[in-house]
């Protein structure tokens, strides 16, 4: 694998990773550290989820700059420097982290997702010019590795914090480790080449029309659009559902995240084998119903038997993600061109994005109802999830991408 494949590599694992574990539990406990309310919790949680819609303008930005290293450079730059701050804000009183804490992460995911469309095309168009062998699945599983270890890290701290009563300086300390990934990524950041191409310049509405235009990428969009909104009743609602309703500890997440990413780490390789066979869209379509087994799991998972269900629904969550990531964004490449990927990937973003957040505020509106009946109700969130679900399965399986192999 030649040297650029390899820096695209690390900076990914090193970068993403850290943005990563700024995410689901560990941001739950943050916000419940906070004093948030439980359906505030959910719409913070599932920022990751709802900000692609910023994606749109951060592609057509990119289409229009005179100089796309230099955007490409900045801000990549600047999302990593707020991230930090997010666990930094413990420092200050309540009254002034609280909103240092919601404005750092509105900011550290608001410029990243701003400028996603425009690194993806970066990377694939440096990449598939040297055309390295495996390079999605070896991308995957160095992430996975680099992310196990550090969350893995980031919960043996925060499971300390709380049998302490140590909240800030855990939070701290997570910070810490956040901020040495992020500076040792932007040192990687430095060495990778300027784009091989520059973006098409088009108009504005002849732009946002293309990818509609696109038989192919529009079975994409629409697919994409129905798991996202999915998504905010299985995924998104698990992160929030295993800290504020199932109360485990975060030694127990810790033990049994580790475990679910190690088995995503595992599956990568037999995931990328069955794609020979039956190709990456199958694959998908596979994992997604995985998705769905882990819905049911999580269901039926309660206080009382979560010591046994709680294990299996956290790995179970993750099997379909050692196929998912790549099969999507094999899909996304194959059905766009090179010279507008960036504005495609962008308005799928933008539309996932909508997806997600109207799914967020559906299930926000959800659990407020469901808490007013019990605690105990809130698990029939899933279901609803499980049915969309069912629905993107069928659409997968509708988009016309017949390229095999990894």
């Amino acid at each position: 694998m030649d040297k650029t494949s390899r820096n695209f590599i690390v900076d990914n694992l090193l970068c993403m990773s850290a943005y990563w574990i700024c995410s689901g539990a560990i941001i739950s406990s943050l916000t419940e550290y906070y004093g948030f309310s439980l359906p505030i919790s959910n719409f913070i949680t599932g920022l990751t989820a709802t900000l692609p819609i910023l994606q749109l303008a951060g592609g057509l930005a990119y289409g229009r700059v005179s100089n796309p290293f230099r955007f490409l450079r900045l801000t990549n730059g600047l999302w990593r420097f707020f991230l930090p701050l997010v666990f930094f804000s413990v420092l200050l009183p309540h009254w002034a982290g609280a909103p240092l804490m919601v404005i750092s992460y509105l900011l550290a995911v608001g410029i990243f997702q701003f400028s996603a469309p425009s690194q993806t095309t970066w990377m694939t168009s440096c990449v598939e010019k040297m055309n390295p062998p495996n390079f999605y699945p070896a991308r995957e599983i160095t992430f996975m590795i680099t992310y196990t270890i550090l969350y893995a890290a980031a919960s043996l701290i925060l499971d300390w914090a709380d049998r302490t009563d140590s909240h800030q300086p855990g939070f701290v300390l997570v910070g810490i480790l956040s901020a040495i990934m992020l500076g040792s990524s932007l040192m990687v950041l430095r060495q990778l080449p300027p784009p091989p191409s520059m973006p098409k310049k088009s108009s504005f509405f002849s732009a946002m029309a293309e990818p509609f235009r696109d038989k192919k990428f529009r079975w994409v969009m629409i697919s994409n659009m129905v798991w996202c909104f999915s998504g905010m009743f299985i995924g998104g609602f698990a992160a929030l559902y295993q800290v504020r309703v199932l109360h485990v500890s975060f030694f127990q997440i810790m033990l049994w995240a580790t475990a679910a990413n190690l088995s995503r780490t595992f599956f990568v390789k037999p995931m990328t084998k069955l794609s020979e066979r039956i190709g990456w869209k199958n694959v998908s379509a596979f994992c997604m119903g995985i998705s769905i087994l882990s819905a049911v799991t999580w269901t039926f998972t309660t206080p009382k038997n979560s010591l046994f269900l709680f294990p299996i629904a956290n790995i179970l969550s993750a099997i379909p993600l050692a196929g998912l990531g790549i099969g999507f964004l094999k899909m996304q490449v194959y059905t766009s061109p090179e010279e507008s990927r960036s504005v495609y990937l962008s308005m799928l973003s933008l539309l996932n994005g909508i997806a997600s957040l109207i799914g967020s505020l559906f299930c926000s509106s959800m659990i407020h109802g469901l808490e007013l009946i019990s605690i105990e109700a809130l698990r029939w969130v899933f279901p609803v999830g499980i049915a969309i679900a069912l629905v993107a399965i069928l659409l997968v399986l509708r988009v016309p991408y017949k390229e095999k192999g990894a």
